[in-house]
C-alpha cells in the first residue's frame, strides 16, 4: 500500500521547487524595474546613477551635479532615496558657488530645486524600514535649510520645525528641539498684537514639553552601552535644555505669563497635562501670588494630592492670610508624607496655624511629635509653650492652677531660648517676659500655703494641657 502523505510530499517537492524559483524572478525582476520598464532604460539609469555617483566619491561636485541631472531625467523618480539625499548635497555645492559669483536669478532657481527635491524625497519615501517616520527626519532637514536660506522668515522655518517637533515627539534630535525654540522665539518677534501673545502662550507650555523631550532622549542615552557617539549625543541634549531655559527666562515675565496661561486653561479646565505644566512654570518664575497659581495648584492637588502640593497650597493661602482655609490642606501634606524628609516642616508649620487658631491641643500634638524627630527643636518647645499659655484659663481650679499654666509655659520657653538661635532665642524671650508677667503676686502664693522657690505639680482638670507637669513657683 502506497503511503499517501509520502506520496504527497513528493508531489508537492517539485512545485514547492518551482515557487521559490518564480518568487526568486519575480524579486529579481521587481528590483530590475525599479531602473526602468525596459532593458534599454534599466541600462541607461544604471549607468547614470554609477557616473554621477563617482564624480560624487571624487568631490568634483560641479560635475557630480551636472550628472546627477542626467540621472533624474532617464531614471524612475522612485529608483532610489538616495537620488534625493545626494541631489540635496549636490545642489547645496551649486549655491554656495552661485551666491559667491553672485548670480541672483540662478541661487534663486537653485534654492526653488533644493526644496523641491525635500518634498518630493518626502513624497516618494514617507517611511522605510528602517526609519518608520522618514518623512519627519527628512522635514528636520528641510526646516534647517528653509531658516538657513530664509533668514527673514522665522515663521515659515518655525512652522516647518513645529510639524517636525508633532512627529517625532521623543525621538526628535537635539539640534531640532533647540532650532525650533529659538524659531518660535524670532516668530514671535515678528508677530503683533493676539497673534504674538497667543505665540507666546504657546512657547510658554511647549518649553516643558520640550525639556520633557531632551530628558526622555537622555534617560535613553544613559541607558545604552558607553561610547563616544554616546557621549557627544548626551552633550548636546544637555546643551538642548541650556538654550531652553536661556530663551524661556528671556520671554518669561510674570505679567506676561498669568494672562496667557489663564486664557490658555479657561479654554481646557480639564486637561490634567495642561494643568500640570501650567503649573510647573509658574513655580519655576515663582510668579506664586497670582490668583491663578492657587486655583491651578488646587486643580492639580485633587488629581493626583501630594503631600508637596498639599503643603504648597496652604502656604498659599497662609500669604493671603486665610488661615481656616489653609489648615486642611496643611494637614494633608503631614498625612500623606508618611516618613518624608519634609516632615518636621511639614508638622511644625501645621502645629503653628492649629495654635493661631486656638487649636491648642493639636497644636502641641504636632510640636511633641516634632520632637520626636528633633528632640533640639527650639520652634518646638516654643510651640508647646504658647499652646500651654494658650490654654491656661483651662487650668483654672480657683487657686493656683491658671497661674502654674504660665510657670511651665515659661518653662518650655526657656528650653527654648537656650536651644535655639539667635533670632528664635529673641522671640522666645519675648514670649517668656509676657508669661512673667502673668506670674501670681507674692501674696496669691502665700494665700493657698505655698511659697516662691517650691515645687508644685499641675493637677488634672479636662482640657489642661499641663496637667501632671511639675515646675517651679515664681512670682511677678
Amino acid at each position: 500500500m502506497i503511503d499517501s502523505s509520502a506520496q504527497t510530499q513528493r508531489e508537492m517537492k517539485p512545485f514547492i521547487l518551482t515557487s521559490v524559483l518564480c518568487l526568486g524572478a519575480l524579486s529579481l525582476v521587481a528590483q530590475e524595474n525599479k531602473y526602468g520598464a525596459t532593458e534599454e532604460q534599466q541600462r541607461a539609469c544604471k549607468e547614470a546613477l554609477n557616473i554621477y555617483k563617482g564624480y560624487l566619491k571624487q568631490g568634483d561636485m560641479a560635475e557630480g551635479y551636472i550628472q546627477w541631472q542626467k540621472a533624474c531625467a532617464v531614471c524612475p523618480e522612485s529608483v532610489s532615496e538616495s537620488l534625493y539625499a545626494d541631489g540635496v548635497k549636490l545642489i547645496k555645492s551649486e549655491l554656495e558657488a552661485s551666491e559667491k559669483a553672485g548670480t541672483a536669478e540662478r541661487t534663486v532657481a537653485l534654492r526653488d530645486s533644493l526644496f523641491a527635491t525635500y518634498d518630493q524625497r518626502m513624497a516618494l519615501f514617507p517611511s522605510t524600514n528602517s526609519k518608520p517616520k522618514n518623512r519627519c527626519i527628512v522635514l528636520s532637514f528641510k526646516a534647517q535649510d528653509y531658516a538657513k536660506f530664509f533668514k527673514d522668515d522665522p515663521i515659515g522655518a518655525n512652522a516647518l520645525y513645529k510639524e517636525c517637533v508633532e512627529c517625532l515627539q521623543e525621538e526628535t534630535n537635539a539640534a531640532t528641539l533647540s532650532a525650533y525654540y529659538l524659531t518660535s522665539f524670532y516668530a514671535m518677534k515678528k508677530m503683533e498684537g493676539e497673534a504674538a501673545q497667543n505665540k507666546l502662550g504657546e512657547m510658554l507650555t511647549d518649553y516643558l514639553m520640550l525639556v520633557d523631550y531632551a530628558n526622555a532622549a537622555i534617560e535613553r542615552l544613559q541607558a545604552q552601552e558607553p561610547s563616544e557617539d554616546r557621549e557627544k549625543d548626551l552633550l548636546s541634549y544637555q546643551k538642548v535644555k541650556g538654550n531652553l531655559d536661556e530663551v524661556f527666562v528671556t520671554i518669561a515675565k510674570c505679567d506676561d505669563m498669568v494672562p496667557v496661561l489663564e486664557k490658555k486653561w479657561a479654554a481646557a479646565p480639564g486637561d490634567d497635562v495642561l494643568q500640570r505644566k501650567i503649573l510647573s512654570l509658574l513655580n519655576k518664575k515663582e510668579c506664586t501670588d497670582s490668583p491663578l497659581y492657587l486655583q491651578v495648584a488646587q486643580a492639580v492637588h485633587k488629581v493626583e494630592p501630594q503631600a508637596a502640593s498639599a503643603f504648597a497650597i496652604g502656604n498659599i493661602l497662609l500669604k493671603n492670610r486665610d488661615f481656616s482655609a489653609a489648615l486642611p490642606y496643611l494637614e494633608q501634606a503631614v498625612e500623606l508624607c508618611g516618613n518624608c524628609a519634609e516632615k518636621e516642616q511639614y508638622l511644625l508649620k501645621t502645629g503653628q496655624v492649629s495654635s493661631f487658631l486656638d487649636r491648642f491641643s493639636s497644636a502641641k500634638s504636632y510640636a511633641r511629635r516634632v520632637l520626636d524627630i528633633n528632640p533640639n527643636s527650639a520652634d518646638a518647645y516654643m510651640l508647646i509653650g504658647d499652646a500651654i499659655a494658650g490654654s491656661a484659663g483651662a487650668c483654672n481650679d480657683g487657686a493656683l492652677g491658671a497661674r502654674a499654666a504660665y510657670w511651665i509655659a515659661a518653662d518650655y520657653y526657656a528650653r527654648a531660648r537656650n536651644l535655639g538661635s539667635a533670632e528664635q532665642a529673641e522671640t522666645a524671650s519675648k514670649k517668656l517676659a509676657n508669661c512673667e508677667r502673668q506670674f501670681p503676686t507674692l501674696d496669691d502664693v502665700f494665700a493657698v500655703g505655698k511659697q516662691k522657690g517650691d515645687a508644685f505639680t499641675q493637677g488634672n482638670m479636662p482640657g489642661c494641657l499641663c496637667s501632671g507637669e511639675s515646675t517651679t513657683i515664681r512670682v511677678r
